[in-house]
């Protein structure tokens, strides 16, 4: 989610061009976050982004129906990403 949110921060190689480290929720990664990622991870945090929109900040949901009808481990990722999400706003306001 960080990955998708601040693209910017995550360009490059595998080092980040200053010799840096990547802090992400009190984590320090040497190896740059975005390479841990896989084809999985990425859709995961679409099919997130896309139920971020439309009334109410709810979009489409991933299956057929409404909440009740969703399957409760994506929704518990959903939960999981919308947190982070909300930490890195409110770092970002400090």
């Amino acid at each position: 989610m960080a990955v998708a949110a601040r693209p910017g921060h995550f360009e490059g190689g595998a080092e980040a061009a200053d010799g840096s480290a990547w802090e992400l929720f009190g984590e320090r990664h040497e190896t740059n976050p975005k390479l841990l990622l896989g084809q999985d991870e990425v859709e995961m945090v679409r099919l997130w982004r896309l139920t971020r929109g439309g009334d109410f900040g709810q979009g489409p949901m991933p299956e057929a129906g409404g909440v009740m009808d969703q399957a409760a481990i994506m929704l518990d990722a959903f939960a999981v990403m919308s947190a982070a999400e909300a930490e890195l706003t409110r770092e970002r306001e400090r």
